[in-house]
């Protein structure tokens, strides 16, 4: 994509052409089908968690623009009478901050791009919608935390308060970056952004601490909203834009999904837990995103009833699919590529290699190798699945373990939103798609994901430097 200019169909092939060679040739393993059945049966799996979202998400987005949805939430933000840094600040640290850590799997983003192509160019729209994905390790309630305590053998708590203090630097800079893509930032914006900032990491850190991490970036999201709203010119103008029926949408599917994180558990305890899966991965059917955009955008439908003619309802499907079918095409072969190198050894026996290193190097590898997990498979999730163990093992021995972990989380969360399958959401989130969009999220997402990686680095070696 960065050199041949080639899409991210023809790149998510080539890195599938690339995997079948090693599987063929047996370098990491002796050659197996069952390598290959086991990559095929399990992207398929992957393939319909993550669809699922695409998909309603695009549907929901649809929906919602054709009853005037986006810009009745367009207006309620200029309602707000903030100059534009501090709108797109708005817009991509607290919408889209809350919003993602509510869903995950990028839903942010087929809301937050439209809102920010009514303010900046395109080329900049793309890079702002990455720099709200930057907070990745607080996603989709924190699921990969989670996961990551459990593998790491550390409580929630402990590995949540480790987490602020490594991606903690990363969300403080957001807000400066923001700037940097906004003309006609002054001295009064940067200090606004510094402060806002401040309050994205007060909110993750106060709310993790007291109320769990499955919130933290709920309400750094909320923290940084409630900023915002202490410089509304006009509430009067803002109530009004917010009792408009068309943003109704967007209140019922926070609602919504709220809702099904409280209730999705009890039903699951109770016996009822649709599964698709796999000896290896699985998609808990009531835990999707899915459920509650689905569910928002047909009750969304149902009070429109000029949407609910027939054949505006099929105009309305095939447009969803030919915005979504690229970018599922494309993920469904990069998950076939993750998870055969899963399966023939690659990744492992690259992790392997850390143990043997100091201690400084160590981190270096640690928070690269879980950017690795979480570029190959598109999820800190799955990163910390395949590495967490690993890097909690190699932690113990430097008596860090809570370090390690959070190093190995952080990694992950921020080179995620580099990773094809969010690009891929990324684009499809886009209008009228552009042959230059591709090559420029690549760019974006990759530049910043190592900038973050660094910051994650040096944050890592500063702390062992003081503890010791």
């Amino acid at each position: 994509m960065l050199v041949l200019r080639q899409n991210a169909l023809i790149a998510a092939a080539a890195a599938l052409v690339t995997a079948l060679a090693l599987w063929a040739t047996g370098i990491y393993a002796p050659v197996k089908l069952d390598h290959l059945g086991h990559a095929i049966s399990d992207a398929l799996v992957l393939e319909i968690l993550v669809g699922a979202v695409v998909f309603l998400g695009l549907l929901f987005v649809e929906v919602s623009s054709r009853i005037g949805g986006l810009k009745a939430l367009g207006d309620a933000i200029q309602s707000l009478g903030l100059s534009p840094p501090r709108t797109v600040i708005l817009i991509t640290l607290g919408i889209g901050v809350m919003l993602e850590s509510l869903t995950g799997y990028g839903v942010s983003m087929l809301v937050t791009v439209p809102l920010l192509l009514q303010i900046v160019s395109r080329a900049k729209a793309i890079f702002l919608a990455l720099i709200g994905m930057s907070l990745m390790p607080w996603g989709a309630l924190s699921i990969s935390a989670l996961l990551g305590a459990e593998l790491s053998g550390l409580s929630p708590q402990v590995l949540a308060a480790a987490i602020v203090t490594t991606s903690g630097p990363v969300a403080a800079v957001l807000p400066l970056f923001c700037l940097l893509l906004v003309p006609g930032s002054g001295l009064k914006d940067v200090a606004y952004a510094v402060l806002a900032g401040a309050v994205l990491i007060i909110g993750i850190a106060t709310t993790s601490h007291w109320i769990g991490v499955e919130v933290a970036g709920v309400g750094g999201g909320v923290a940084v909203i409630l900023f915002s709203l202490l410089f509304v010119s006009s509430g009067r103008s803002l109530s009004k834009s917010l009792a408009a029926p068309s943003i109704l949408p967007y209140g019922l599917l926070i609602v919504g999904v709220v809702l099904q994180k409280l209730i999705a558990p009890r039903v699951i305890a109770s016996g009822i837990d649709p599964t698709i899966e796999t000896d290896r991965v699985s998609f808990h059917v009531l835990n999707s995103p899915g459920i509650a955009l689905l569910t928002i955008a047909l009750l969304s439908i149902a009070l429109q009833t000029r949407l609910l003619r027939a054949e505006t309802g099929r105009r309305l499907f095939h447009h969803v699919v030919a915005r979504s079918w690229r970018a599922l095409a494309s993920i469904f072969l990069f998950l076939i590529t993750a998870r055969l190198l899963v399966e023939i050894g690659g990744t492992t026996a690259l992790a392997g290699l850390v143990s043997q290193l100091g201690l400084y190097p160590a981190v270096t590898v640690v928070t690269v190798l879980g950017g690795v997990g979480a570029y190959v498979t598109g999820s800190g999730v799955t990163a910390n699945a395949l590495f967490m163990s690993s890097a909690a093992e190699t932690g113990q021995s430097f008596d860090a373990l809570a370090l390690f972990a959070a190093l190995q989380h952080s990694g992950a969360g921020h080179v995620a939103m580099a990773s094809v399958p969010v690009i891929a959401i990324l684009l499809a989130a886009l209008p009228n798609r552009e042959s230059s969009d591709e090559r420029t999220a690549m760019r974006a997402g990759l530049g910043l994901a190592i900038l973050w990686v660094l910051m994650v680095i040096a944050s890592g070696s500063a702390q062992l430097a003081i503890s010791r």
